[in-house]
């Protein structure tokens, strides 16, 4: 009986054709992770599956508030200078006595000139016997009262681009610096010239760039009628768009409320004085009758 060796090996009686594969560390630990990313993509699909309607309102949400919060936060900051505003504007208004008798049209001031249309009322010193004294008296509809003014009174108005009603007219905003000439003939003329200028000297002095003079009327002139939108980029476009019409005797321009021309003007405000160019304060009693609408049938309402 043949003994075997106590040295032979393990690895000798192992066939030498059997492969041997050794598993290392890390290919253990590689396979871990693989599993487990794997397990944690396949919960995430499960979860896709049952929540895939909610990523889609998500996603939509999160794309929609790229277009709109911007112009949403731009809307709320106006929309809060507006309030801030109008706030503002609040209170800054006088207060004025109410009137029973006959109550003063709502949301309104007549804060702008009324060219000839109201009267002085000296026995009235303050804007509180102004109001009280119109508002007892059936002649008086309409009032107005400024530091250098006093208080004036009067009968109905229209305001602003109101078309209704009587032809008296009041501004609806505060006077304001202009820019402005006349083509014709005209006192204010007369009054500076070295000499005495021709009619034809007049119109060509005044419709050349060289020789016009844009500041010869600087406080708001009247009876120059409704804005003309086509020339109101500049004081020369409403110069020279005066020019071009034969009738046209004198035009104005005021860069926020543009170019008005008309074959003359009356009532020029404003030499200079700071006072002319502060806004009145007033009111006019509501008429029953009249509607308030503008040249189109369409109420028109004053903004302050």
């Amino acid at each position: 009986m043949i003994k075997r060796s106590d040295s032979t090996s393990k690895e000798s009686l192992m066939p030498e054709s059997s492969p041997v594969t050794v598993i290392s560390d890390s290919m253990v630990d590689d396979n871990g992770k693989l599993k487990r990313n794997r397990s944690i993509l396949e919960s995430m699909h499960r979860w896709l599956a049952r929540n895939g309607k909610l990523v889609v309102i998500v996603l939509t949400c999160l794309t929609l508030s790229v277009f709109f919060i911007p112009p949403l936060k731009i809307l709320l900051r106006h929309e809060g200078h507006t309030t801030r505003k109008q706030n503002k504007t609040k209170q800054s208004l006088p207060e004025i006595p109410p009137c029973d008798k006959s109550p003063w049209k709502p949301s309104e001031d007549l804060r702008g000139k009324c060219p000839g249309d109201l009267k002085p009322f000296p026995t009235a010193t303050t804007i509180s016997e102004c109001a009280s004294t119109c508002c007892s008296s059936d002649d008086c509809i309409s009032w107005q009262f400024r530091s250098d003014t006093g208080c004036l009174q009067g009968k109905d108005v229209r305001l602003g681009m109101e078309k209704d009603g009587v032809a008296a007219w009041c501004s609806d905003h505060p006077p304001q610096r202009w820019q402005g000439q006349y083509l014709i003939p005209h006192k204010s003329i007369t009054q500076n010239a070295q000499h005495v200028l021709t009619k034809e000297e007049i119109r060509s002095n005044g419709c050349n760039e060289q020789t016009w003079n844009p500041d010869e009327q600087i406080g708001q002139c009247f009876g120059l009628g409704d804005v003309k939108p086509k020339a109101s980029g500049s004081a020369v476009e409403c110069m020279k768009a005066c020019c071009a019409d034969e009738k046209c005797g004198a035009w104005q321009y005021n860069q926020l409320l543009g170019c008005f021309y008309s074959k003359g003007m009356h009532g020029c405000q404003g030499d200079g004085n700071p006072e002319k160019f502060a806004p009145f304060v007033g009111r006019r009693k509501f008429m029953e009758g009249r509607t308030y609408v503008d040249k189109k049938g369409k109420p028109w309402q004053q903004s302050l």
